[in-house]
This record gives C-alpha cells, sequence and structure tokens, in this order.
C-alpha cells in the first residue's frame, strides 16, 4: 500500500540558522555540528532551506548519478550492446566499501567492454568501512584499483569513452571529450555554469565540481521529476533511478545508508553520500531535491539530519535507518552511553 506523505511541520520552512546536530553524553551536550539544508523543487523553489543554501559546495561522490546521466544518455543513443543491465548502474553509481560484490561487479562490467582495470586512474585503497578493510587486510597484499570506492564510477567514464568513440587516456582531464560531456548535464540540471565556480579534483583522480547547494537540490529535484526534461534524458534518469534500487548493496555495501536506504524505499528515494559530509536525495513521489552540507564534514551529521527531513516531509522511517537517523552511541562494553539528536528548525522525532 502507497503511504501517503503528509508534512509533519508547516512547510516551507526557512531559516538563516544552519540544522545544529547535537551529540550528547549522559544527556549533556559534548559537541555539536552545524548542518546547512536545501529542498527545493524542479523550479528552484526552496521547500526547505536551513542556513546558508546559496553556499557553493562540493558535493564530491554525491553528485555520482547525475554524473551517470551523460552514459545512460549515450548508451541509449546507441546499440545498447553490450548490455549495461540494471544492475551495472548501481555499481557506476557507487561509493562502494570494496567488498568481494563491489570488485567482482566492476571486473564483469569492464570485461563487457574489454577494458582492463588497469585503464583505471582511481589509485587503490584499503576500504573505509572497518569490516571490508579487515577483510581486506587479511586476503590482499595491496589493496587494487578496482578496490577503490569510485571504480565503478571511473569504469562507467572509459565504457563514455568508449560509447563516444574517443581515446580513453586522459579520460579524467576536465578538458577530455567525457568530462565535457558531463559537466555538459551538470550544467544543465543545476541551471548554472559549473566551471564558473571552483572546481579541482577528487581524492580518485576525477574533477570536483562546485555549486550553490540550492542548484544541487534542484538538480536532484529534476532527477526526481522528469517533466521538465527532455525525453532521451527522463528515460536515461529511471535507468539509473531503477538500476541503483535493484542493486541497494552495490551502491555502498554492508552497514552503509546509501544501501539501506534504497532497500527500505526502492525507487522511491535515491540517496547518495559524498565526502566531506554531503548527503543528497532525489524523493521521487514528491519531485523534490535535496542537498545536505555538514560545515565541518562529519558524516554522521548529514546522516541524521537527512532522517530529520524525510521525518519533517513525511516519510515513515523504517527502523532498518535508526542506526543512521537516530544513532545510539555505546561503550566498548556495548553499554549505551549518549546518542545523536538534532535542534533548529525541524521538530525532533517525537515531537
Amino acid at each position: 500500500m502507497t503511504q501517503i506523505i503528509t508534512p509533519r511541520q508547516t512547510l516551507p520552512l526557512h531559516s538563516v540558522e544552519p540544522l545544529i546536530v547535537k551529540v550528547n553524553r549522559n544527556h549533556s551536550l559534548e559537541s555539536y555540528h552545524a548542518v546547512d539544508i536545501a529542498v527545493c523543487d524542479a523550479d528552484g523553489k526552496v521547500i526547505i532551506g536551513l542556513g546558508d543554501v546559496e553556499r557553493p559546495i562540493f558535493p564530491r561522490s554525491a553528485m555520482k548519478p547525475l554524473q551517470a546521466i551523460a552514459l545512460a544518455e549515450k548508451y541509449a543513443q546507441g546499440q545498447m550492446s553490450p548490455a549495461i543491465d540494471d544492475s551495472d548502474w548501481s555499481i557506476i553509481c557507487a561509493s562502494h566499501n570494496g567488498q568481494p560484490i563491489h570488485s567482482a561487479a566492476v571486473s564483469q562490467l569492464l570485461q563487457k567492454f574489454d577494458l582492463a582495470p588497469s585503464c583505471l586512474i582511481c589509485g587503490g585503497h584499503w576500504s573505509i568501512e572497518r569490516n571490508a578493510m579487515v577483510e581486506q587486510v587479511q586476503n590482499l597484499k595491496t589493496p587494487e584499483r578496482i578496490h577503490n570506492n569510485c571504480s565503478g564510477k571511473h569504469s562507467g567514464m572509459l565504457i563514455l569513452a568508449k560509447l563516444m568513440g574517443v581515446t580513453i587516456d586522459g579520460y579524467a582531464d576536465i578538458t577530455h571529450p567525457v568530462q565535457q560531456s558531463i559537466i555538459g548535464v551538470l550544467d544543465a540540471m543545476t541551471g548554472v555554469d559549473i566551471l564558473s565556480y571552483a572546481h579541482g579534483f577528487d581524492g580518485c583522480g576525477a574533477p570536483a565540481v562546485s555549486a550553490p547547494l540550492g542548484n544541487w537540490a534542484r538538480a536532484f529535484a529534476l532527477f526526481a521529476d522528469h517533466d521538465q526534461l527532455p525525453p532521451h534524458r527522463a528515460e536515461a534518469c529511471m535507468r539509473i533511478i531503477r538500476g541503483i534500487a535493484s542493486a541497494p548493496l552495490l551502491l555502498a555495501g554492508d552497514r552503509r545508508l546509501c544501501s539501506a536506504l534504497a532497500t527500505a524505499f526502492g525507487t522511491r528515494i535515491t540517496g547518495k553520500t559524498g565526502a566531506e559530509g554531503v548527503y543528497a536525495a532525489a524523493l521521487h513521489e514528491l519531485g523534490l531535491g535535496v542537498m545536505i552540507k555538514c560545515r565541518d564534514g562529519q558524516t554522521r551529521a548529514t546522516e541524521v539530519a537527512l532522517g530529520a527531513v524525510l521525518h519533517a516531509i513525511g516519510y515513515d522511517i523504517s527502523a532498518s535507518l535508526d542506526p543512521f537517523f537516530t544513532p545510539i552511541l555505546r561503550n566498548w562494553e556495548g553499554d549505551e552511553i549518549g546518542d545523536i539528536t538534532f535542534d533548529g528548525g525541524i521538530k525532533a522525532f517525537d515531537a
């Protein structure tokens, strides 16, 4: 049965003050994070704006679903052979744990297009997720490029180069046709000239671009609600949305919010984390886009903030998401010693 989504507080909601995410020890405030939040519709109207929604931010990996649009469009223009399966879109958009399921998916995707892992320029690193890292250290002498959390994105860029008929050499350079194609999509989705804002390189070697927080939220609103997109772009977005929902574990992995969110909501919500305290989400039923940025770069704060936003808008939250949205702090013995809550603008879960 489809849930009727009714806001739990009056919207629109605007405040120049950011959301404050509080880390509490035995009910006493120990630390806090300031979090800027923008929730927009496809016209750019701000439905929820807390803090500085005009502040330019680097979305980092949160923009991967938007980057994948260029590949999805080019793929649909050709013979669509070899096939990019639904689950492949999830790994292309992933910031994954480097678990065996992830490295296998990347390897298989590259093999389809006669590409070798050595073509990736993302470098190798141990998993950012503790359990996966322990498994890697026990079984590998050194991590390989396919274990990089961005290896799926880089595989997609290599495939795009092949489909465009251009060299794969320098595929991550901002002047390469692959990156220019992606930037063209980002310009259209955000509504701004991306390269007029600060840009550089991400940790994986691909371009890192920036734009105002509200414009990224608007981009994800267009990704959520395709009425204002040309048919070919709308279909590209749907291909990515279906793909992520079909293989949630490939998007991130065990004990990760992106996978848990995709499992809980399927094609209703597409969410994606980014480094330095960023989280983006497309709310497909409502045609809204969300972009969240913690000012001090803490992921724990953006995850709690996302839960606050979804609850305020009217979504029922699955218990599977409690560890991310309403985390409990425990000592090494497992005893509860504190929690993480939020304050400012958005009503608490029990209010």
